[in-house]
């Protein structure tokens, strides 16, 4: 017994010894840093760690430019903190290699910017490239973390943004395309990096997606929503385009913001998208604005897909599920089988089913074109009943913009259980509101604490953005739902449309706002900055 009783203790001694030992190893992951980036003026150059050490310990984090293993960026803690710190080691650059030929004599660690620019001159020096890229381009990093009885809880370099202690981007699942910090200056990185990432301390910091793309324009005689060159014209404003996928009557998914195919084609029959098949959609042509029939043919999801990876733009998905449709007086008058109120529970489930056709379908697409990194999905269902059909190691690999709905009662549940379960695959959040006394909008306690709104508190609790569809006019006749039914709104009932009202709202300034006017938006944008300065 007593000997069993030692052998415990043994076992027991040399696994903490393996578990120390292997803290002191530390851990070492590669990366690729934009200089344009880092050499922003934009760029917030506060670095640091934020970790807990315990008595003795040490938190290390080491950067070297990998093609000539010299060091680029050093700092380290010695005791716990909860905001950024660091102290840097003051290096002569004659310890440092042939690489650090143009450092200063004396450089401080944490100058990540000096370093990589002494790095850039060497490498222009060496290059046989004429002219050569000087500051356009990237530079392979290989980053090491030590942590000796101390836990690291994130990283922040300037270029590189924030780094878990495993090494990987922050802000984002391990299993996400953005996670790898060898993709840290891939454009989809930097742009969904940027939508995770509001900033309360600017004037305004919105971020744009566009809705449809930019169409509607020039009197209406320009591109029509969701055309190839709608979605092109995107990149002009914004690195965010939003639009609508929808089912086919053969299941296929298309772009299309109505069921009806009148307003958006020159179709002539009678029947809605869903009830028509492929050699019926695929012949027909988008209208203009103005109404006029242009050359352009409706856009598949995987024909969205390649524009969004042609033109650099991350995407969000609004899944366009089969609905009832209504009469003035709330009566059901096509598609009753989904209307809940007649057909109750069998109702609810039909809609919920054709919301998870589109949305695999849309995953196993974007998975097919090695895009799934550039999408999103704005979702009105819980994390756990999303999940019950697709894997979770699948789910991982998306991001998703929950919608809060005005008439969700349990909406602050909704948003705890989403970040408690999802936190890191999330990108925003959809906060549906309507009018200035909405009960989104007025102010509340939650667990002792004051929030200002619905918009405050997504904010306080993830560190995410708020969004809004601030539904403006897009014809004299006002707004259009999916069943091309035409309504014009009251602005004392719905301010959505009333930009500069908007902006008056706490925590709007760094909302999602998805637009069909980004050109008005682009403008409100640079007016307050202009306020700012």
């Amino acid at each position: 017994m007593q000997n069993l009783k030692y052998s415990f203790l043994r076992f027991m001694c040399m696994c903490f010894l393996l578990m120390f030992i292997m803290e002191l190893e530390g851990k070492e992951t590669r990366a690729v840093i934009d200089l344009q980036v880092l050499f922003s003026p934009y760029t917030d150059m506060e670095n640091g760690i934020k970790g807990v050490v315990n008595a003795g310990g040490k938190i290390d984090v080491k950067i070297y430019a990998e093609t000539t293993n010299t060091l680029v960026y050093h700092a380290y803690i010695t005791s716990t903190s909860s905001a950024f710190a660091g102290i840097g080691t003051v290096y002569n650059k004659s310890a440092l290699g042939s690489g650090a030929i143009y450092y200063p004599n004396t450089w401080n660690s944490r100058d990540i910017k000096t370093s990589l620019g002494s790095i850039e001159r060497f490498s222009y020096d060496s290059s046989k490239i004429h002219p050569f890229p000087f500051l356009r381009h990237n530079i392979n990093l290989k980053i090491q973390i030590t942590e000796a009885n101390s836990v690291m809880e994130i990283c922040k370099i300037p270029g590189l943004g924030l780094i878990d202690r495993n090494g990987g981007n922050y802000l984002f699942h391990p299993n996400h395309y953005c996670y790898d910090l060898r993709h840290a200056a891939d454009f989809v990185t930097k742009a969904w990096s940027h939508f995770k990432s509001p900033d309360i301390n600017k004037p305004i910091d919105l971020v744009l997606a566009a809705h449809r793309g930019v169409w509607g324009f020039n009197l209406g005689n320009s591109y029509p929503e969701n055309s190839s060159d709608a979605i092109r014209e995107t990149k002009k404003y914004t690195d965010v385009l939003e639009s609508d996928v929808m089912l086919t009557g053969d299941h296929q998914l298309i772009a299309s913001h109505d069921y009806s195919m009148h307003r958006l084609s020159n179709y002539e029959g009678d029947k809605y998208i869903f009830e028509v098949n492929k050699d019926v959609y695929s012949r027909l042509k988008l209208r203009k604005k103005n109404t006029e029939v242009s050359n352009y043919p409706y856009l598949m999801f995987g024909d969205l897909i390649d524009l969004v990876k042609e033109v650099e733009l991350i995407f969000t998905v609004d899944i366009k599920d089969l609905r009832a449709r209504y009469d003035r007086n709330g009566n059901c008058i096509a598609n009753c089988m989904y209307d809940p109120k007649t057909h109750g529970e069998e109702a609810k489930r039909k809609i919920f089913a054709s919301w998870v056709e589109i949305f695999r379908g849309c995953i196993k697409i974007a998975m097919e074109k090695n895009a799934v990194q550039y999408v999103a999905f704005k979702l009105p269902y819980s994390y756990d009943e999303v999940r019950k059909y697709i894997s979770e190691d699948t789910l991982s690999q998306v991001l998703y913009m929950p919608v809060i709905y005005p008439d969700n009662k349990e909406h602050l549940n909704f948003i705890d259980d989403w970040y408690a379960k999802a936190g890191k695959q999330l990108a925003a959040w959809q906060t549906n509101y309507r009018y200035i006394g909405d009960r989104y909008l007025v102010p509340f306690e939650r667990g002792g604490k004051q929030y200002q709104n619905l918009l405050h508190y997504v904010y306080e609790k993830t560190g995410l953005r708020p969004g809004q569809y601030p539904e403006e006019a897009m014809d004299p006749k006002g707004v259009v739902n999916r069943w091309a039914d035409w309504s014009m709104k009251d602005l004392r009932q719905d301010i959505r449309g009333d930009h500069l009202l908007q902006m008056t709202i706490p925590y709007a300034k760094i909302m999602v706002m998805t637009t069909d006017r980004t050109d008005i938006w682009d403008k409100i944008i640079d007016i307050y900055n202009q306020i700012s300065q």
